[in-house]
């Protein structure tokens, strides 16, 4: 798979505007396939639930190709690459509903099969991350920064300890150390107390103890915010490896990975609502695309873990409860059930403009970071982040103070 990657970026590239069409290309490919697994999670619970689909479409606007099955649903990719949508008898109108097919029809449906469907979507986007994750690191190990110093801060604990670069971390109080994440988590969890270090270095193959004792220190977290915390003093050698945890090690370690994503992006999306980190940390399309690709470049591994990021991510904002998406539909539901009789049309009608001006609001500001990142970008000329410098704005790596 890695191969195909580099032989369509080769011919993509050799093309006029190549590396614009490579990031398009792989930008449309992402999104096209998390968008089929969200909307197949709703054609697939609306199915379930008898519902009659009239159609899924990838992308908006005017058909380009597609096909109709056996259940009558036409399947289509569309002019509009951006999205998609399943189209359901009876899902916003009534038209084409009769005494004999109302059945069928979404709107009939009792209010917990139409929270079902509606659910299924995000649901299905989750369960894409569960499953890439869990799988990957089942059939193909873990890909992980070695626990290797670069670099040491002078002044600071590592050097008063005696570290050195190109030392290797084997054991911190006797627990193995595998990865540099574990290295800083296990550090910032330390609480500034001494810890002992099992060490080997790596350019004269001599192993020694080693007793470092971190101290408090101010830090900028992956949101802005100054924490405490423990500090080493060292930065990684960005040596990569991979840890082989087993079928079930594996599926255990995709599983917990997978809960780590959903609960930072929790965190994020709860920090910028509160205002604890400023929009300008919001990412729109420009920057999905070039990430998408930059993560293509490096391998399907890595492109992988790219996707199940954006799939969360996809899932939450889907189940904001904001109307004109899931979790609004979702809130009107519950509300329904509450009272007793559905939200009166003129009510959901006032909501979904105020949840539409809501959504443009904030994606007229992800797409005015994006234009900002560019013109900086432009300007300063700035050196091409790695992709794990991009991913870690993400991911928990960053949440440590090595």
């Amino acid at each position: 798979m890695d191969v195909l990657l580099e032989i369509f970026e080769i011919l993509i590239n050799a093309l006029p505007m190549g590396d614009q069409l490579w990031i398009a290309f792989i930008f449309i490919l992402v999104l096209s396939v998390l968008v089929f697994v969200h909307e197949y999670g709703h054609y697939k619970a609306a199915r379930i639930c008898g519902v009659n689909v009239k159609s899924f479409s990838i992308g908006f606007g005017k058909e380009l190709f597609g096909w109709t099955d056996k259940h009558d649903t036409r399947w289509k990719f569309s002019l509009v690459p951006l999205g998609g949508y399943v189209e359901m008898l009876g899902q916003g109108t009534e038209e084409g509903v009769t005494t004999d097919n109302e059945h069928e029809s979404f709107a009939h449906k009792n209010v917990w099969q139409r929270i079902f469907i509606v659910f299924a979507g995000p649901l299905a986007n989750f369960l894409f991350a569960y499953g890439a994750l869990m799988g990957l690191f089942a059939v193909s190990g873990e890909q992980v920064m070695l626990p290797k110093i670069g670099a040491v801060i002078a002044g600071m604990p590592a050097e008063s300890a005696g570290l050195m670069p190109n030392d290797l971390i084997q054991k911190i109080d006797g627990v193995e150390v595998k990865s540099w994440e574990q290295l800083t988590e296990t550090i910032v969890s330390s609480g500034g107390n001494a810890m002992s270090l099992s060490v080997l270095n790596t350019d004269t193959e001599t192993s020694r103890n080693i007793i470092l004792t971190p101290e408090l220190n101010e830090r900028t977290n992956h949101f802005g915010e100054t924490v405490s915390v423990p500090f080493a003093g060292i930065s990684p050698a960005s040596a990569y490896g991979t840890v082989n945890h087993g079928l079930i090690g594996g599926l255990e370690r995709g599983f917990s990975r997978t809960n780590q994503y959903i609960g930072l992006t929790l965190q994020a999306f709860g920090k910028l609502i509160t205002g604890s980190i400023g929009h300008e940390n919001l990412g729109g399309p420009v920057m999905i695309a070039k990430m998408s690709a930059q993560a293509a470049e490096t391998g399907l591994y890595p492109l992988l873990i790219f996707m199940s990021i954006i799939s969360i991510n996809l899932a939450i904002i889907n189940l904001f409860p904001v109307p004109i998406l899931d979790g609004g539909h979702l809130l009107f539901y519950f509300i329904e059930i509450l009272k007793g009789s559905p939200v009166s049309e003129k009510s959901q009608e006032k909501a979904t403009q105020v949840g539409f001006a809501a959504i443009v609001v904030l994606m007229t500001l992800a797409i005015g970071n994006d234009i900002r990142r560019e013109v900086n970008g432009f300007f300063d000329k700035p050196q091409k982040e790695t992709l794990e410098e991009s991913v870690q704005t993400i991911s928990p790596e960053t949440q440590t103070g090595e």
